[in-house]
């Protein structure tokens, strides 16, 4: 680190600040015309059909740090959740800076960026308690447990004062794969002094402690032991430590294991092949199943947010074409439900239940724990890092306002609200939010980024709620129709009660009525011609239908011979 004692030293979400998901985070370290910069984390978000139909990944908006001239020196990545790294080959072509991560996580990018056709090698692997020096950073990383290998806190060191970032994370002295947590880690952080921490607010609302990995294993082999034909679980593909937690069970059992779904079976060869995974019991493979006895059968199946293309989905549909549940089998649930997926997944449960197969999950039997640091944790982290500042992420706005009472209750003298597009100065005499800038998302629509304002999803949400008619005509250069109306109508019923002929023909008789009675003015020229038709047919669908579709109309004039 270069010999500086300037500042200031400022913090801004660009994503995951009053939301779960889409992280991203900046630091800025200088005045603000030549202020460098760092990432921590570029993820994505999820669409869904209510708010954003057809769009499966929404980006968080980097307009704001691409302005800034190139200032920006690498990005940091605390572990290889979607959320936190899930942007990186759609938005890296505009940052072109290093990434930084440790292996587990490093290798997941790397395959991201080679199926996008980028270079994998920008990706650079760091060591546990490795620093780097990104300018006038300094950024090591810490090691923390969650439902994923290798999560991690940073350390970023600046000339002004220490920044620890804690990333997604949790607190277990029994966590089954990766290194326990260690609390003296952070205490000695806290005795070298601590300006700010950015801290996660997932369970801010979830009295006690975390719960250990360890504490669900009895649970799980009962469960599986107890089952008298084939059992399935599903949980996160990336929660390796529960895959293995739960293969173990089942090979205790004396079940033969086999691994049902693409994204499951490439974390577990990752996490063989950075070293996390060592004794994972032996795997079937599908086209074997049937020489084994149900009873003596364990999947593990991808789906445990009831997407439909995933592996538990197309078998609770009878098309998966290996794996078939019956009556009398067992479908464990060991996972959390993402707010926004109950319905998916409650669907898939009732799909399951119809074909007799029982389904658990952790509200019914003590078959899951959180990844996520409950507030008991987070009392213990302040207590040893002994922060000025109180940033809290990761979180709704409601995790954000509870966070701050909580961190002032433990005795942080800052604790600060600041959502997305906050800009935060950390050093000075009064922390606080300094200005705001502009923050949004981007939707990935197939292969092309659109803008949250650009009109795609708002015209799709109009189509999905009013439907679409199309009306094409064809006239001559006085805009008299040369034949009869063509009239489509999408996304809407074709009769209704009281009706005399369907929705279609009602609209083409009126078009067909509104073109003869108009005056020759009014059908001079095109834009006077839609207009009139638009009015006709949106009058009908309104009167008999009492929608107002979205109007598509194409006009053919035809010159006199």
């Amino acid at each position: 680190m270069t010999d500086k004692t300037g500042g200031p030293l400022v913090y801004v979400a660009l994503g995951g600040a009053g939301e779960i998901g889409m992280n991203c985070y900046l630091y800025g370290l200088g005045e603000v015309r030549d202020r460098r910069w760092i990432m921590v984390d570029l993820g994505i978000g999820f669409g869904d059909m209510e708010t954003a139909p057809g769009v499966e990944l929404i980006l968080p908006d980097l307009e704001f740090i691409l302005g800034e001239k190139g200032r920006l020196e690498a990005i940091f990545l605390t572990h290889g959740h979607e959320d936190h790294v899930g942007a990186i080959p759609h938005l890296w072509a505009g940052l072109k800076v290093p990434v930084y991560a440790r292996a587990f996580t490093a290798e997941i990018v790397r395959r991201k960026m080679s199926e996008a056709g980028l270079d994998p090698k920008i990706v650079r692997q760091v060591g546990l308690g490795e620093r780097v020096e990104a300018g006038d950073f300094s950024v090591e990383w810490l090691a923390v447990n969650h439902s994923i290998p290798e999560a991690s806190m940073l350390a970023i060191r600046t000339p002004v004062g220490t920044v620890v970032h804690t990333g997604d994370f949790k607190m277990d002295a029994e966590p089954q794969l990766g290194e326990p947590f260690d609390m003296a880690v952070l205490e000695a952080l806290g005795s070298e002094g601590v300006l700010a921490v950015t801290c996660d607010s997932t369970n801010v609302f979830v009295r006690g402690e975390s719960k250990s990995e360890s504490s669900i294993i009895a649970n799980l082999r009962a469960r599986i032991e107890a089952a008298p034909r084939a059992v399935a679980a599903t949980t996160f593909a990336s929660n390796v430590a529960r895959l293995r937690t739960l293969a173990m069970a089942a090979h205790d059992a004396g079940r033969s294991i086999v691994v049902v779904g693409r994204a499951m079976r490439r974390m577990i060869e990752m996490a063989v092949a950075t070293g996390q995974l060592t004794d994972f019991p032996p795997v079937v493979a599908e086209d074997r199943i049937a020489d084994i006895a149900p009873e003596n059968l364990f999947y593990l199946v991808t789906g445990s947010q009831g997407e439909g293309r995933a592996a538990l989905a197309r078998i609770a549909a009878g098309s998966h074409p290996a794996v078939k549940l019956t009556e009398g089998d067992t479908v464990l649930f060991s996972s959390k439900n993402i707010p926004g997926n109950e319905a998916n997944i409650y669907r898939l449960y009732n799909r399951l239940s119809e074909q007799g197969v029982r389904v658990i999950d952790g509200e019914m039997d003590h078959i899951h724990v959180s990844g996520h640091a409950r507030r008991g944790d987070l009392k213990r982290v302040y207590a040893a890092l002994k922060p000025q500042v109180s940033l809290p992420m990761h979180g709704e706005h409601r995790h954000l306002v509870e966070h701050v009472r909580l961190a002032r209750r433990w005795g942080v003298p800052e604790a600060l609200l600041a959502p997305n597009g906050a800009v935060v100065r950390l050093d000075g005499n009064a922390p606080g939010v300094v200005e705001q800038v502009e923050t949004g998302r981007v939707y990935l629509d197939g292969r092309v980024q659109i803008g949250a304002l650009d009109g795609v999803v708002r015209e799709r949400l109009k189509l999905a709620r009013n439907g679409q008619v199309v009306v094409a005509v064809v006239v001559d250069m006085d805009g008299d129709l040369i034949a009869d109306p063509e009239v489509r109508c999408l996304g809407a019923p074709k009769h209704g009660p009281g009706w005399k002929a369907a929705l279609d023909e009602m609209i083409a008789r009126a078009v067909d009525d509104a073109l003869e009675g108009a005056a020759k003015k009014a059908k001079r020229t095109d834009a006077a011609l839609e207009q009139l038709i638009t009015r006709a047919a949106r009058g009908v669908a309104v009167h008999h239908w009492g929608k107002k579709p979205v109007m598509t109309v194409l006009i053919t004039r035809l010159e006199d011979d």
